[in-house]
Order: C-alpha cells, then sequence, then structure tokens
C-alpha cells in the first residue's frame, strides 16, 4: 500500500473488504518482526478505524430513524 492508495474513505464498502482480506493474507505471510510486517499492521489498523467510524454512522443513522448510508464516508 502506498501513501497515495491508505485514504481508506475513499473506497466503497465492498473494494475495503476486500483490501482488507488481501491486507491479512499478507500479514499472515510475512515475519513478524519484519518492518514491512510493523508498516502493514498500521495500515490495516487505519482501515479498522475506517470501518468502525462507517459502521457508527449507520448504527447512529438507523437508531435515529434516517435512511440506510450506503458507502457514505
Amino acid at each position: 500500500m502506498t501513501e497515495d492508495s491508505d485514504d481508506f474513505g475513499q473506497l466503497d464498502d465492498s473494494a475495503l473488504i476486500s483490501m482488507r482480506a488481501q491486507m491479512r493474507e499478507e500479514l499472515e505471510r510475512l515475519p513478524p518482526t519484519s518492518p514491512a510486517h510493523a508498516a502493514l499492521s498500521a495500515q490495516y489498523e487505519k482501515s479498522t478505524r475506517e470501518i468502525d467510524d462507517r459502521a457508527r454512522k449507520a448504527w447512529s443513522a438507523a437508531k435515529l430513524g434516517a435512511a440506510p448510508m450506503d458507502n457514505v464516508p
């Protein structure tokens, strides 16, 4: 993942979930003590925060009776 591609807010839900799956596969392959593993772990954590933010927004909207927020960053 490059610096330009770490803005997970630009991805739709499907692309974000697919990217996370690829990241998990790569994390399993890399040695845990490698610098590449540490860097990818940091990116994975950023993607987790994006997922959490989207879920929080969708849950809040649903709780307030608003329309579903499909793919809203």
